[in-house]
């Protein structure tokens, strides 16, 4: 047996143990969580009364570059967060389309983007750190908290240029945003945490833009 066969499954390990205390941790959400789809069921993602959904919205025209402001309500339930601290990647993208509204053909897409960033707890710093996958700008929060409140405030994305959004034209923007658990764990480890292994999607929010 090699080195590098022995540090694998040493690391292996002591993520199948972090693993199994977040499941006792968690009051053993498998067996509480009513089956998906089942009538009344409770949402796995998201606490009682709190909301993970697009709050609002808007274009607006900067040097010559229609950019986007969001304002998110990125509320995660107990399991997810004790996931996220235990070393679980989240995984965030936020969607956006551009429509041109036409009366008698189908409307034609003018504009649809991505913006997809990365959260994980660093163990070593005791930071959370979210990764911009589009820019590879990197930013570090001291709690889970305000690593997701920054995220629930967009500001200043370029969407479009201006341009391509021409006058006396209606169009319509929608976005919405996405979280996913990220993949890449061992086979044996996903079994382990099938019940963390979520993805949540809001409706898509939609609003007039008029150049």
């Amino acid at each position: 047996m090699n080195g590098s066969t022995v540090a694998t499954r040493a690391v292996t390990a002591g993520l199948a143990a972090r693993l199994r205390r977040l499941a006792v941790a968690c009051g053993a959400v498998a067996v509480l969580l009513p089956p998906a789809g089942a009538s009344g069921a409770a949402d796995p993602i998201i606490e009682e009364g709190a909301h993970f959904d697009v709050r609002s919205a808007y274009l607006e025209p900067v040097e010559g570059v229609y950019e986007l402001g969001a304002t998110l309500d990125l509320a995660l339930s107990r399991a997810a967060r004790q996931a996220i601290r235990e070393g679980v990647p989240v995984a965030l993208e936020l969607d956006i389309v551009i429509q041109r509204k036409r009366r008698l053909l189908p409307d034609q897409e003018v504009a649809a983007l991505a913006q997809r960033w990365k959260l994980q707890y660093h163990a070593l710093s005791g930071r959370y750190l979210v990764n911009n996958l589009n820019s590879g700008q990197q930013t570090s929060y001291s709690s889970l908290g305000s690593a997701l409140a920054a995220l629930g405030e967009v500001r200043g994305l370029p969407v479009i240029d201006a341009p391509l959004i021409e006058r006396g034209q209606r169009y319509e923007a929608s976005i919405r945003i996405a979280a996913v658990v990220e993949g890449g764990l061992p086979a044996a480890l996903k079994t382990m945490m099938f019940w963390i292994d979520w993805k949540r999607v809001t409706d898509w929010y939609t609003w007039t833009v008029r150049p």
